[in-house]
């Protein structure tokens, strides 16, 4: 009878009170536990990552590495800057090349209709100087007067010679990369300035010629072409001088035709070179 009594105590409400009075009367610092495990893995982590930071050789590997990847992107930079301004470079020679064709097919076209301006006036002047050389002249300067009015002035060439001009102020002539095209562009303007030199001179004597004004009585020339007019007093003695002066000037001419000729043949055989030289039609 006592051993059922003994059963009958033990059950499971009972046995949770008693584990419950257990449990309670041990003091276990859960709070404690909780914060206190962080503090001990973070004092881990900073104690493995200081172990790392003063590893043998791998600040130094670690510093190289860095290194080598700033001086690669930095180097990467200056060739894709370089790489550009060549893009840049070449196309403006391209522009450049095309503007000297065009200009030199324009100075092409220019001068050869000045020659044939040049060589009228100087056969026109030649005339002149058979008629001041003829007997008559002195009765009858007609002939003479008409001619040499027709012959009068000096007719005009100017190159067109903006890109070459460009080039050479700018300092971009180091953009045309064949040097003997860049050669032969610097003989063809050497060939201008001496064309340019010879054009002032003769300028110069055709302003200081004034026995034109001097030889002639214009007055009655203009009333009545067909009626002979004799020089004037002061034409006759300056006919001598006048003849020389003339004569020296035509040949003048003629040496700027030979300039302006000499201009027209270097610049059909430098259009003939670049177009071979850059392959261009």
């Amino acid at each position: 009878m006592t051993e059922v009594a003994d059963i009958g105590d033990n059950t499971p409400e009972k046995t949770t009170e008693q584990e419950t009075e257990r449990t309670a009367d041990i003091n276990i610092p859960i709070a404690a536990t909780e914060k206190n495990l962080p503090k001990q893995e973070t004092e881990n982590m900073e104690i493995h990552a200081d172990h790392l930071h003063h590893a043998p050789g791998k600040k130094a590997w670690h510093y190289l590495f860095e290194f080598l990847m700033l001086f690669l992107a930095v180097f990467a930079g200056f060739i894709a800057e370089n790489w550009r301004e060549k893009l840049q470079e070449h196309q403006r020679e391209k522009e450049f090349i095309h503007s000297i064709i065009e200009d030199i097919k324009s100075d092409t076209m220019q001068s050869n209709k000045t020659i044939l301006q040049l060589r009228t006036i100087n056969k026109g002047i030649d005339s002149v100087l058979i008629a001041l050389s003829s007997s008559e002249i002195i009765s009858n300067s007609n002939k003479a007067y008409r001619l040499w009015t027709q012959s009068l002035g000096l007719e005009v060439f100017v190159s067109n010679d903006r890109t070459i001009q460009q080039l050479k102020n700018s300092g971009e002539l180091r953009l045309i990369r064949n040097k003997a095209v860049s050669d032969s562009i610097m003989y063809y303007d050497q060939t201008l300035k001496k064309y340019y030199a010879q054009s002032n001179l003769m300028y110069s004597a055709l302003r200081d010629m004034t026995n034109y004004s001097q030889l002639f009585d214009f007055i009655k020339l203009n009333k009545n072409g067909n009626v002979p007019v004799p020089l004037t007093e002061q034409g006759k003695k300056l006919l001598n001088p006048t003849f020389a002066n003339l004569q020296l000037w035509n040949r003048g001419l003629t040496g700027l035709i030979s300039w302006l000729v000499a201009v027209n043949e270097e610049a059909v055989k430098l259009l003939a070179f670049i177009q071979k030289e850059y392959h261009l039609e």
